[in-house]
């Protein structure tokens, strides 16, 4: 039979070895971002522009609309459907056209034609909201009966989690008409470790009582989940439109 010590440092053990997989496993759910199924054969890619989006809620701060379309610009090129405008190259061009009042975050306030695009994509990420909790669990030594000298030693494992919930509205839209040809809005709503976002926490090593928080850097990541999904759905009606009517001669 184990001793109550020889116990305890299994425990100690096994938990290292825990922690290393997860360290090895961080940030599992944005490596899969911007993989997608492949485009349909022979379709012609259009340009599209990519204004700021408009992002409210109230985890939403004012730099989080050129964020949001930045990320959108990097998933819409991993998707290989389009030729993607930077965002200060879209910026220019409406300037040199004076259209630069005909597009504003989340909406397109006036039609015209955009010499160089031939369409924009306009995005807004609603109500998001962000919640970041500290969950313990895990095998306490300070609860081994016959311990000495190491009961006040509680080996805890804490893992935090990230609650994200927020509306993604995408729309493929005709600068010059204002007709919009492709659509999606869906419901992003997902609870995951801190660890498998790959986010750092701003508290950690506070006390279980702590206010918890998202670094402004890392909020990027969250959006970028939040719009790979939408973009996901967004897809099957992407294809059958480029197929349609961008069919390469």
């Amino acid at each position: 039979m184990r001793s109550p010590l020889s116990i305890a440092l299994l425990a100690l053990a096994l938990g290292a070895c825990a922690s290393t997989s997860e360290s090895a496993g961080g940030d599992s759910l944005t490596a899969h971002v911007g993989q997608y199924s492949p485009a349909p054969t022979g379709i012609a890619r259009p340009r599209v522009g990519i204004p700021s989006f408009s992002v409210t809620g109230a985890n939403a701060k004012q730099e989080m609309n050129e964020v949001a379309a930045d990320q959108l610009s990097t998933l819409l090129v991993r998707s290989q459907r389009f030729n993607v405008i930077e965002r200060a190259q879209l910026d220019k061009l409406l300037d040199e056209q004076s259209l630069g009042g005909n597009v504003r975050p989340g909406e397109l306030a006036a039609t015209g034609e955009v010499r160089g695009v031939d369409y924009l994509m306009i995005g807004k990420v609603s109500n998001l909201r962000t919640k970041v909790a500290k969950k313990k669990r895990g095998f306490g030594l300070g609860k081994v009966s016959g311990l000495i000298g190491i009961g006040a030693a509680d080996y805890e494992k804490e893992d935090i989690e990230i609650s994200t919930d927020c509306g993604v509205d995408l729309r493929l839209v005709s600068p010059s008409s204002g007709e919009v040809v492709a659509a999606n809005f869906s419901e992003y709503k997902r609870t995951d470790s801190a660890a498998a976002v790959g986010v750092e926490i701003l508290g950690w090593n506070a006390d279980a009582s702590a206010d918890l928080q998202i670094s402004d850097d890392d909020y990027g990541k969250i959006l970028r989940l939040a719009l790979d999904d939408a973009v996901r759905k967004m897809l099957p009606d992407l294809d059958q439109f480029l197929v349609s009517t961008h069919t390469a001669d």
